[in-house]
């Protein structure tokens, strides 16, 4: 990036919205990575969503002396709920979003606006990838590599590229044309894709950007929401569904990919779970849609039951010992142009996803400006 580069964004401000419900474990951390951000224009708003724990004094005390920081305090609502009011209380230009529990890279805001603020007014929005983290902050693997870039509505319905609710940054223009959050799922027992939802609304009216790097620290642990794999993968679906609802114009091949992909990922945390009636309700509908893929996921069952067996019994013969060092590294000392690794399947294939281009481009599948 250039010095005239940087000096022209240098001055635009962004609205970081932090919604945050018992997030004092990992609070101060994810605070403190907006800090550390080199982009310092930043509106830094958190809402404390009935946090019955030390969210509001852990908040108070980074933000002391910093005018940027807004505390917001509501009853319990839930996260769409929370962000909305974030949204609402800011006057940026931009808007980011980010976890109580996430981490973003210094140069996150910085990449991103540099990315989306030079293109027309149609680009509504950008996303960056992200690299999963442990409670400590280590990275554990990295996320998908995959990423596509200017219309993606039938990409993104079946890829799902962001994978999480803190590596997007919209123009406020989005929130005017298509709302905010939709609260909705959370009331009806099913949120965790609400950020989903969002992106999808905004790709049917917008192009999006993407800066495919790993700028996100996605931690998993046991307290997330993430971690209810049977509402997630509910949640999931009835956004799927939503989408296909709101598209009635969708190719039938794009809502196959659709359905079959959304199931596949219910199917996976089911199976977790060992809930196996609705695994096989969603192994039937990925049949119906995709039965070459249905075959391959029974197939992908056996082969892990099998190897799980198998490595308990080599593990009871030959015990193996625990590495003595650790070469994981934390998340902020990842060098950020290291290339993600992952992301094709036999069900992400590269055919599938120049077929989807193809229906992007021609442009059948959003409502763009």
């Amino acid at each position: 990036m250039t010095a005239m580069e940087l000096s022209t964004i240098s001055g635009i401000e962004v609205a970081v919205v932090i919604p945050a419900y018992n997030a004092s474990p990992y609070l101060a951390q994810t605070l403190q990575s907006v800090v550390d951000q080199t982009h310092k224009a930043l509106e830094i708003i958190i809402v404390d969503d009935g946090s019955t724990d030390e969210t509001a004094s852990i908040c108070r005390r980074i933000a002391a002396g910093d005018p940027r920081f807004k505390l917001l305090s509501t009853a319990n609502r839930g996260v769409a709920a929370a962000r909305n009011i974030g949204i609402e209380a800011s006057t940026s230009g931009y808007i980011a979003f980010l976890d109580a529990d996430d981490l973003w890279h210094p140069t996150y805001v910085e990449r991103m606006l540099s990315a989306l603020h030079p293109l027309p007014d149609a680009w509504g929005a950008v996303y960056a990838l992200h690299r999963f983290i442990d409670p400590e902050g280590y990275c554990t693997k990295s996320g998908s590599s995959l990423n596509a870039r200017d219309s993606i509505l039938a990409r993104h319905l079946v890829f799902r590229f962001v994978g999480n609710g803190s590596g997007f940054m919209v123009r406020r223009a989005v929130i005017n044309k298509i709302g905010g959050y939709d609260p909705r799922y959370a009331r009806q027992g099913i949120g965790g894709c609400e950020d989903f939802d969002f992106e999808l609304r905004t790709a049917e009216h917008f192009k999006i950007e993407t800066v495919p790097l790993g700028l996100v620290g996605y931690r998993i642990h046991s307290e997330a929401m993430s971690a209810d794999k049977s509402r997630m993968a509910r949640s999931l679906l009835a956004v799927s569904e939503q989408c296909i609802t709101r598209n009635p114009d969708l190719p039938a091949f794009v809502i196959s990919c659709a359905r079959a992909s959304a199931h596949l990922y219910a199917f996976s945390k089911f199976a977790i779970l060992k809930d196996w009636p609705s695994a096989a309700t969603s192994l039937k509908h990925i049949f119906h849609h995709s039965p070459m893929l249905a075959s391959a996921v029974l197939a992908k069952l056996i082969l892990t039951k099998a190897n799980r067996a198998a490595r308990r019994t080599l593990s009871k013969a030959w015990p193996v010992r625990e590495n003595e060092e650790n070469n994981v590294k934390k998340f902020d000392e990842i060098d950020p142009l290291s290339p993600l690794i992952g992301g094709w399947s036999r069900f992400r294939t590269k055919a599938l996803l120049r077929r989807l281009s193809e229906i992007d481009r021609s442009g059948g599948c959003s409502h763009q400006m």
